[in-house]
């Protein structure tokens, strides 16, 4: 069960969290290349600008993002605070994305297992591991053979110039460069427990 905290934690500006949920009885959340597609439209559209992203991974029932919150102007907190921006553009992105599926699959009712969870990552060491672990988990999932191969990760996107939602600049200097940061992906059993930050019930 996931702990009371992962749906109370407060966003902090400068801050990094592990934001992840799934879908309702482990049902599917993606079927189809347009789903994938179109949930990264969405959050470019409603979170850009306010989330740094350092990886994601989607994962046909079940998503994960490791996100660095924005510093705020002071003009865009009159009256708000960074929580209250972020959950309230995070809610709106989860409700137009859950809208567009049931109508394009004919379904109704809740699409996620509840409101969405996060946890602070508030120990920079455990970052690197969180990473990989997202990164890894479609394979882990048994999704694809090579997680590296997986077309709905940043993976990919932190080793190519091309512009996508993802903080290139700042995970390949977090890992030390590219050949670091392959180097670490390639590392097998992480000795490191990262349970604090995946709750005891992702997959």
């Amino acid at each position: 069960m996931s702990h009371l905290s992962h749906y109370l934690t407060q966003f902090q500006s400068g801050n990094f969290y592990h934001i992840y949920n799934r879908g309702v009885d482990r049902k599917l959340i993606f079927k189809s290349r347009a789903n994938y597609f179109y949930f990264m439209v969405l959050w470019g559209r409603y979170l850009e600008g306010y989330l740094d992203v350092v990886s994601y991974s989607l994962n046909a029932n079940h998503f994960h993002f490791l996100v660095r919150v924005r510093h705020f102007e002071a003009y865009q907190l009159v009256g708000e605070t960074p929580h209250s921006i972020v959950s309230e553009r995070m809610k709106r992105f989860f409700r137009t994305y859950a809208l567009a599926f049931n109508k394009n699959h004919g379904r109704t009712g809740s699409l996620f297992e509840g409101p969405f969870k996060r946890v602070h990552v508030g120990d920079s060491k455990y970052l690197s591991y969180l990473v990989q672990y997202i990164h890894v988990n479609p394979e882990k999932n048994q999704l694809i053979h090579d997680f590296k191969m997986w077309d709905w990760s940043s993976y990919k996107f932190i080793l190519s110039p091309r512009h996508s939602l993802v903080d290139r600049d700042f995970v390949l200097e977090w890992f030390g460069g590219i050949k670091e940061f392959e180097l670490f992906h390639s590392k097998k059993n992480q000795d490191v427990d990262i349970r604090a930050f995946l709750s005891g019930d992702e997959d």
